[in-house]
C-alpha cells in the first residue's frame, strides 16, 4: 500500500466517514469561574448525544435511523461537516439522491473548501449521470488533496465518458500509479487507449486489469477486441472464450439475484417493522438455499450487530467479503467491529476498502 493511498484512506476516515465512538460536533463550552455551566451547555450536550446515536446507527449500517439522527443534529448546528457528509451518504444509501445534492450544495455555499462534501456531491452527480458537475466537484477535491487516488480515477472515468481522452489518460495513469491494484483504473485506461487507437497500450492496460481481477468481464471482452484490432487473432480468440464463459456465469448470477430479491420480501418487511429476530431467521433460511450469495450474509451480519451478537456478526461479515470482496457495506461494518476490539490496523484497512468501493461510480463504463 503506497503512502498516497494510505493518506487518501485517512482523508476518507476523517472527512467522509464517521469515526465510531468519537464524539464530533461543537463540544461543550467550559464552565465559568463559579462552576456553573453557561447557557449553551445543554444545547451542546444535546448535539453530542444526537451525534453519538447517529454514529452508532451509521456504524451498524442502519442508514434510516442514522439519517433521522443526522437531520436532528443539523437542525441544532447546520455547520457540522462530518454530519453533513454522512447525512448525504445516508440519502444516497436510501435512494434520495436529489436530497443529497440539495443538502451538499447548501452546505458548500458556506464551506467551499470541505473536501468530503465535494466528494459525496460528486458521487451524487455521477449517480444522476451529471458528469460535468461531478468533474467540477472532483477537481475541487484535488485542489486541496492532489494525490487522492479515487478522485483521479473518477475524473478519468468522467473524462473518458465525455470523450476527453487526453484528460482521461492523465488522471487514470495517476490513479494506477497511486494504487496499482485498482482493476477499474487499468480497465478504463485500456478503453481510453483503444479509443485513441493505441492498441498495444490498450492491451497492456487491459491485461493488467485481468491480472488484478481475472473475472473482470468487460476487460476480457475488450482484450479480445484490442487483440483483434492489433492483428493478434489467437490471443483475441483466447480472451473471447474466457469472456463467453464469464458472461454466461454473469447472466446466471443476475437470474439468481432476481430470484433471491423476490424471495426476500418477507425478510425486508420484518426489517421495516424492526422485527429483527424474525428478519434474521428469514435471511438465514435464504442463506441455506443460497450459501454462496454474499449480500445475504451482509444482511445477516448487520442484524446480528443490532441484536448485540457481535462475535457472530464478525464471522458472518468475514464470510460475506470472502464471497464478494467488492461488496462495500460489510467492510464498513467490519471496521466498526474491529475498532471495538481495539484492532485499529484492521479497522483502518476495512475503512480504506470501503472508501474505495463507495467512491467508484456505480454506473461503470460499459462494453
Amino acid at each position: 500500500m503506497t503512502a498516497a493511498w494510505y493518506a487518501c484512506g485517512r482523508l476518507a476516515l476523517l472527512g467522509l466517514l464517521l469515526a465510531a465512538a468519537v464524539a464530533c460536533g461543537g463540544g461543550g463550552t467550559p464552565a465559568g469561574p463559579g462552576g456553573a455551566a453557561p447557557a449553551g451547555a445543554p444545547r451542546a450536550e444535546s448535539l453530542q448525544t444526537v451525534l453519538q446515536h447517529a454514529e452508532t446507527s451509521f456504524r451498524d449500517g442502519d442508514y434510516v435511523e442514522a439519517q433521522k439522527a443526522y437531520e436532528q443534529a443539523l437542525q441544532i448546528d447546520p455547520g457540522q461537516s462530518r454530519a453533513t457528509a454522512n447525512l448525504a451518504t445516508c440519502y444516497l444509501k436510501n435512494r434520495a439522491v436529489k436530497k443529497a445534492q440539495e443538502l451538499l450544495r447548501r452546505y458548500l455555499a458556506d464551506h467551499p473548501d470541505d473536501p468530503a462534501a465535494h466528494l459525496v456531491l460528486a458521487r451524487a452527480y455521477v449517480r444522476q449521470g451529471e458528469l460535468g458537475p461531478a468533474a467540477a466537484e472532483l477537481r475541487q477535491v484535488l485542489r486541496t488533496h492532489p494525490d487522492f487516488v479515487m478522485a483521479h480515477y473518477n475524473l478519468g472515468f468522467v473524462a473518458y465518458r465525455s470523450r476527453l481522452y487526453e484528460e482521461a489518460e492523465a488522471h487514470l495513469k495517476r490513479a494506477v500509479e497511486l494504487k496499482p491494484d485498482l482493476p477499474d483504473g487499468h480497465y478504463t485506461l485500456g478503453l481510453t487507449y483503444m479509443a485513441l487507437r493505441r492498441y498495444p497500450e490498450s492491451i497492456a492496460s487491459l491485461e493488467r486489469a485481468v491480472q488484478v481481477e481475472p473475472k473482470h468481464v468487460g476487460a476480457r471482452f475488450n482484450l479480445a477486441n484490442a487483440c483483434a484490432r492489433a492483428g493478434r487473432m489467437k490471443d483475441a480468440e483466447k480472451h473471447l472464450a474466457v469472456y463467453a464463459e464469464l458472461s454466461g456465469r454473469s447472466k446466471a448470477h443476475q437470474e439468481k439475484e432476481t430470484q433471491i430479491k423476490t424471495s426476500s420480501v418477507k425478510a425486508i418487511q420484518f426489517m421495516l417493522d424492526r422485527q429483527y429476530p424474525e428478519a434474521l431467521a428469514e435471511y438465514r433460511r435464504l442463506a441455506e438455499s443460497h450459501p454462496d450469495y454474499a449480500p445475504l450474509y451482509s444482511e445477516i451480519g448487520q442484524l446480528q450487530i443490532r441484536l448485540g451478537r457481535r462475535d457472530e456478526a464478525l464471522e458472518t461479515l468475514r464470510k460475506a467479503v470472502a464471497l464478494d470482496p467488492k461488496l462495500s457495506d460489510p467492510h464498513y461494518l467490519l471496521a466498526g467491529l474491529y475498532r471495538e476490539r481495539g484492532d485499529a490496523q484492521a479497522a483502518e484497512r476495512e475503512l480504506e476498502i470501503f472508501t474505495a468501493l463507495e467512491t467508484i461510480p456505480e454506473g461503470k463504463s460499459g462494453y
